[in-house]
């Protein structure tokens, strides 16, 4: 079940990074867009890009940690296209820090915006998707939610989370004939990085390294969320790391974590040499 030409979706997160890369994305299909952020100048930046590229776009400011305003976000959907036929929960921060050293405000951010505001998502339009009787959710997770790597207790939390309720939603959905994929990917280049919050210097530095070295750009990625998406697959791991981790930790998890740990250790002593 791909999804129709023109299709009406609604992205939340869509002022950077993936969500304006799924926007772009959805713009070479002549997509009616409801680009959303909690940053309007983003968001109408994003919104000027899907137009170029042949789609429709309108912008609808929302902050997803609040329930009332993704039921306006709903609304204005309605209002724009009449519906809703791929909602994609994108919005996402992320903190790094240790158990403990990690302040509980951090937690609260991330657990607010990665899991509350797919929540909020999924609660507001589910019901009309199902009136509809037809449309996808694309629930934007992490390889962390799969595979839980140090320092990222918080954010690892909350993408497990909505693996969790993806995987949960789509047993829901699929005998109605809706759709629902959670997307897990790796590290590659984004604002995440440099956006989120860290417990020390080290740790920064060795996120900055992750994302910003990465080869792959959120285009790449986009491009195959979009194909899962068509597939109507419950999962899309677009690295093949991602695909690889996830088997040893299912097949050898106490190999695993050892080689977690392992990993930790020598990416901390590198950046303690300046490597």
């Amino acid at each position: 079940m791909s999804l129709p030409s023109r299709p009406r979706a609604v992205v939340t997160g869509a002022g950077s990074g993936l969500g304006r890369a799924l926007c772009e994305a959805l713009a070479a299909r002549q997509a009616r867009v409801l680009v959303s952020d909690v940053d309007p100048a983003t968001a109408e930046e994003t919104a000027r890009r899907v137009t170029e590229r042949g789609g429709e776009a309108r912008v609808f400011p929302c902050d997803v940690t609040d329930p009332e305003a993704v039921e306006a976000l709903a609304r204005a959907a309605e209002d724009a296209f009449g519906g809703v036929d791929l909602l994609v929960n994108n919005a996402g921060v992320g903190a790094v820090g240790d158990v403990g050293d990690l302040p509980l405000v951090e937690w609260r951010r991330v657990l607010d915006v990665n899991l509350w505001g797919v929540i909020h998502g999924c609660h507001t339009f589910v019901p009309r998707l199902r009136r509809q009787g037809t449309g996808h959710v694309l629930n934007i997770a992490s390889a962390a939610g799969l595979i839980f790597a140090p320092h990222l207790a918080a954010y690892n939390a909350s993408k497990a989370a909505v693996v969790a309720l993806s995987e949960t939603l789509y047993a829901e959905l699929k005998p109605l004939g809706l759709g629902v994929t959670v997307a897990c990917p790796t590290f590659f280049r984004t604002n995440i990085a440099a956006s989120a919050r860290y417990s020390d210097a080290t740790l920064k530095g060795m996120g900055a390294r992750l994302v910003d070295g990465s080869k792959i750009g959120p285009d790449w990625v986009a491009a195959r969320l979009l194909t899962a998406v068509d597939r109507n697959a419950p999962h899309v791991l677009p690295m093949m790391d991602a695909r690889w981790f996830w088997r040893m930790r299912r097949w050898m998890p106490e190999l695993f974590l050892h080689g977690v740990i392992a990993v930790d250790k020598h990416f901390r002593a590198r950046m303690a040499r300046g490597g």
